[in-house]
């Protein structure tokens, strides 16, 4: 695909950098979250997800169900490689979520796990009765709401670590409006990338924690992104932001064993 094909917004305060944003682009999902009941195989965040016969339902270490927190069915989506064009993915978290990642996310108990496209999709489980009694306490969503998907190309996002291999540092104080705002003013307005989505560029709070250790980088595609919204009724602690970050060749193999789960607050 060449770069005329990444059809993305650029505003006329960054247009003389046409070049370097499209050449940063990547295709990304954003996720409208619609607070309605969604059939058990539809992309949506919580409420039930899709559990086959032959499945259990994700338990933490101490043997306590997970809660669900979103499934993305890939039918629904039109994301090129490395995502898979079928099938479906779930996102679990622990009841005892919250406590565990608010100062150390990458020890979270969370489960995210693949189920490929099968006609085992016509006789999923009905019965969630064993879910009575689990504590939704700490849970960020407070409804069921189905996914609407929309796909599109965007620039590197103001926080990502990566903005710096299309702009020089030196750039970033600089005043490139008639009112004096500088680059960096006007590219967090337009990109800070503060959205619900699949792929693209991730949002962070205060830093990326990838930056300078090349062991982190290695998580290198964004694999789910929510945000905190009141309207939608998503809030993390303080009005956090929770990601799913993986290697774009394991993502290729579907292997889904090496997940980077990631939470920041404002504090």
């Amino acid at each position: 695909m060449n770069n005329y094909d990444k059809n993305i917004y650029i505003p006329k305060e960054l247009s003389i950098f046409h070049s370097n944003l499209t050449n940063s682009a990547e295709q990304a999902a954003l996720l409208n979250p619609i607070q309605q009941s969604c059939y058990l195989h539809e992309s949506k965040f919580a409420g039930l997800p899709l559990v086959l016969d032959k499945m259990e339902h994700p338990k933490d270490i101490n043997n306590n169900y997970m809660l669900f927190l979103a499934q993305l069915n890939f039918s629904e989506f039109q994301l090129a490689q490395p995502f898979p064009k079928e099938g479906i993915l779930q996102f679990y978290i622990s009841q005892r979520c919250y406590e565990q990642v608010k100062y150390c996310s990458e020890n979270c108990y969370f489960k995210v796990q693949y189920i490929p496209l099968s006609e085992d999709y016509l006789h999923p489980v009905q019965d969630f009765t064993y879910l009575n009694g689990v504590n939704f306490e700490h849970f960020p969503m407070r409804h069921e709401m189905k996914l609407v998907v929309r796909t599109q190309f965007e620039p590197v996002s103001a926080t990502d670590y990566r903005l710096e291999n299309y702009f020089e540092n030196e750039l970033m104080n600089a005043s490139i409006t008639l009112d004096e705002r500088s680059f960096q003013d006007v590219y967090l307005e337009i990109y800070l990338a503060a959205e619900h989505k699949v792929g693209g560029y991730p949002y962070f709070i205060h830093k990326d924690f990838r930056k300078g250790s090349p062991f982190l980088q290695r998580y290198d595609t964004l694999l789910l992104q929510i945000v905190s919204n009141d309207e939608q009724g998503i809030m993390w602690g303080d009005s956090g932001i929770i990601s799913f970050f993986i290697n774009s060749k394991k993502l290729a193999q579907l292997d889904f064993s090496d997940i980077y789960f990631h939470v920041e607050e404002y504090e």
